[in-house]
């Protein structure tokens, strides 16, 4: 059985970069219109019909995958035909709305044919379906996870899937409306550098700006996500969310609730108090936004109702 029947990405992945780098090897050495209009055709054309050959045929990616790819290959194109440098803005621009595009049809599939209500894995789930390395997907979701949370409707219910009880940790802890302040604070503090750096450099002044913007949105989201992702409790186990920073996945049976006091691998929120200490039977994968990942076996918690919490807990194990 050969490379392609076996493993469809890996030879996709093998013959596109053999073609990028065999094209731009050519057009360096031999500078010549036909070169460069050949190298582009192959970049532009040749790699998505592998594509679609190998990948789409295979049935791991639907055709309409190829779209993005298509204008990937168009703006890769750019470089080796010099007539076509004009049109690289506006290719790059329509590469990033054709993949946020498509990320977010996969999205509000799995909305409306999931019953589960965590926005972040139907996220991360739809990433993973459009690209193939696990780091890029979760890098991809996260980013477009940060808009999601920030811009949400201010009423929006947290997430609690059927037959879950929520418990929340951001009142007390007032972890929230610190990273809210912190999203304001960082607003003032782009309009002030702004102005300062803006006597020496506007193009830097305008980089700053735009690098506090995003700060101030991604603080936003992070305070947000604590409302909107509680810790939550099934029948068959403790997910423990730190909003975006953190999900933990427990089986219920393979947890006891201890008093704080001994030091504990993950803190949840991170600068609030403990009040309920989760001691694991064995380590778990705690998974952070980004694609981070951590063992934990034991997680301290600084809960809105941790009484609630323990009874709850509780009843399971009788």
């Amino acid at each position: 059985m050969t490379l392609a029947h076996r493993h469809p990405w890996r030879a996709f992945l093998c013959a596109a970069l053999a073609i990028n780098a065999l094209c731009f090897a050519l057009v360096r050495l031999l500078p010549r219109p036909q070169v460069e209009f050949g190298a582009a055709f192959d970049v532009a054309i040749t790699v998505p019909a592998l594509y679609l050959l190998l990948v789409v045929r295979a049935g791991l990616q639907p055709a309409v995958s190829v779209v993005p790819l298509c204008l990937l290959g168009l703006l890769r194109a750019t470089y080796l035909a010099h007539g076509m440098a004009a049109a690289r803005p506006a290719i790059a621009g329509a590469v990033e709305v054709a993949i946020v595009w498509l990320l977010v049809a996969r999205v509000r599939r799995g909305l409306r044919s999931s019953d589960s209500g965590d926005l972040l894995q139907r996220i991360e789930r739809g990433a993973r379906e459009i690209l193939p390395s696990e780091r890029a997907a979760a890098v991809l979701a996260g980013e477009l996870a940060v808009f999601c949370y920030a811009f949400a409707p201010w009423r929006r219910a947290p997430e609690i899937p059927t037959g879950a009880r929520s418990f929340t940790l951001h009142e007390q802890s007032s972890v929230a409306a610190l990273f809210g302040s912190l999203a304001g604070v960082s607003l003032m503090e782009a309009a002030l550098v702004h102005l300062i750096v803006a006597r020496w450099s506007a193009a830097g002044a305008w980089v700053l700006t735009a690098l506090s913007v995003y700060g101030a949105i991604w603080l936003a989201a992070v305070a947000r996500s604590f409302r909107l992702r509680p810790v939550l409790l099934t029948r068959d186990e403790v997910t423990v969310r730190a909003g975006l920073l953190w999900t933990v996945h427990i089986p219920r049976g393979a947890c006891s609730v201890e008093r704080p006091g001994a030091r504990c691998d993950l803190r949840v929120p991170l600068l609030a108090d403990p009040n309920v200490v989760l001691r694991l039977a064995g380590p778990v994968t705690a998974r952070g936004l980004y694609g981070m990942k951590r063992r934990v076996s034991s997680i301290a918690l600084g809960l809105d109702d941790p009484a609630a919490f323990g009874r709850a807990l509780a009843e399971s194990a009788r």
